[in-house]
């Protein structure tokens, strides 16, 4: 009987993995029936739980994650042999769960998970990762004061923690008087990860937003550059570029964020626009239009089309 039980333990594992290697392949609908089928035999599984809730996240379906990550947290006990990995799997569920709040703009309930998952994480967790995200809700909250202090202990624990820093600086930025100060949280953080697209990004957006635009170009080119397929690094490249007077390098990223973002307004206006100062008025017309139909009246690219409308009248073109 005891053999049977864990041939049919073995079995549920095996099922779990496959679901791995097939959402692996971005087939997440097979991945999702082979972690429901490991559910089925062992409804505590955890890291199954997990699982699921990650590939629900991936379609999009956020509301079903949730309550996956919820059912989760609720797993009760495992065999002594899976305690630790089980435990480990549920503090990440709550984990995901509580950034689902935040996310959901419910702060206190991630502080409440948080908590929770501080209390009971395994050993080797970790916690500083725990830390910061409290430090997002309170900041979420409007908790300043909470916040540092939950940063203060995930520096500590983790005195290289990227997004601790990063998290730091955003703390900063929120008082308008404390802007240098952000800037270095910003800058060690690049130091710390230079192939972090997520440092380059924070950094270009206090560049920008202090007006350094050169600076700034350098920032978001390296983190559209770092990673290809980020709609927003694309963007604030294209236009931090538009600011700096390179239009010709502008419109190519601009093109990229239409691409990675093809039902974007202002991906299209924008393109449109630079389109429209490097004499393409042809295809900056198809562009306004596509902006249009996708958000009509639209009075920025409704203006900017009369404006090339009439340029092209003055010139004989039409």
């Amino acid at each position: 009987m005891c053999e049977e039980i864990f041939i049919l333990l073995t079995e549920c594992k095996e099922i779990s993995v496959v679901g791995l290697l097939l959402a692996s392949t971005g087939r997440l609908e097979e991945a999702m029936a082979s972690y429901r089928a490991a559910l089925r035999c062992r409804p505590w599984l955890a890291q199954a739980h997990l699982e699921l809730a990650q590939a629900l996240q991936q379609m999009e379906r956020h509301d079903e994650a949730i309550r996956v990550l919820e059912l989760c947290r609720g797993t009760g006990s495992a065999p002594a042999r899976d305690g630790w990995t089980h435990a480990w799997a549920v503090t990440t569920c709550r984990q995901r769960l509580a950034r689902a709040h935040i996310v959901g703009g419910r702060p206190h309930a991630a502080l409440e998970e948080i908590a929770v998952a501080l209390g009971s994480a395994p050993d080797g967790y970790g916690v500083h990762a725990l830390h910061t995200l409290a430090a997002e809700a309170h900041l979420e909250a409007g908790e300043h004061a909470e916040a540092q202090a939950a940063l203060s202990r995930a520096l500590t624990a983790h005195p290289h923690h990227v997004p601790a820093h990063l998290a730091f600086s955003r703390m900063l930025q929120a008082n308008g008087s404390r802007v240098e100060e952000a800037e270095q949280w910003l800058r060690r953080a690049v130091a710390l990860a230079p192939n972090d697209p997520h440092a380059h990004k924070h950094l270009g957006q206090l560049l920008l937003e202090t007006d350094r635009v050169e600076e700034a170009v350098g920032a978001w080119l390296r983190a559209a550059l770092l990673d290809p397929t980020d709609h927003t690094a694309a963007f604030n490249a294209a236009t931090a570029l538009r600011l700096a007077g390179r239009n010709q390098h502008a419109e190519t990223f601009y093109r990229r964020a239409v691409q990675l973002m093809p039902k974007d307004v202002a991906s299209h206006r924008n393109l449109g626009a630079i389109l429209h100062l490097n004499g393409k008025l042809d295809e900056a017309r198809r562009h306004y239009h596509e902006a249009l139909s996708l958000a009509p009246g639209d009075p920025q690219t409704t203006t900017n089309l009369e404006r090339l409308s009439a340029l092209v009248s003055k010139k004989g073109l039409s």
